[in-house]
C-alpha cells in the first residue's frame, strides 16, 4: 500500500509534535509505565500499519504517532491514551496482559 500524505493543517500539526515529542521522552527513559504498556499495545494492535512504516487511517508516520494522545481511528482499532487507573480497568474488561 502506497502512504498519501495526511492534509496539513493545525490538529495534523499539533499531533505530530505531540506524538514526536513524547517519543523522544520515551526514548529518554522519561514516559510512565501505563503509557509504554499503551503504545506497546498499539503496535501490537497495528502490527499491519507497523509493517508499512505509517498508519493506514490517517496516513501518519510511525511510530511517532502510536504516541499521540487521541485516536486517529475514533477508538475502533484502539482507544484514546488513558490516565493509568482508566488503563488498568480497560486491561481488566479486555483481558490484556
Amino acid at each position: 500500500m502506497k502512504q498519501s500524505k495526511p492534509k496539513i493543517n493545525l490538529k495534523n500539526i499539533k499531533s505530530f509534535l505531540e506524538g514526536n515529542t513524547k517519543m523522544l521522552l520515551a526514548s529518554a527513559g522519561i514516559q510512565q509505565e501505563h503509557l509504554k504498556e499503551q503504545v506497546a499495545y498499539r503496535m501490537l494492535i497495528c502490527s499491519d500499519c507497523m509493517e508499512e512504516g505509517f498508519c493506514k487511517v490517517c496516513h501518519c508516520d510511525l511510530p511517532g504517532k502510536l504516541y499521540v494522545s487521541e485516536s486517529c481511528n475514533k477508538g475502533e482499532r484502539f482507544p484514546d491514551l488513558m490516565s493509568k487507573p482508566e488503563w488498568d480497568k480497560y486491561k481488566d474488561d479486555n483481558d490484556i496482559k
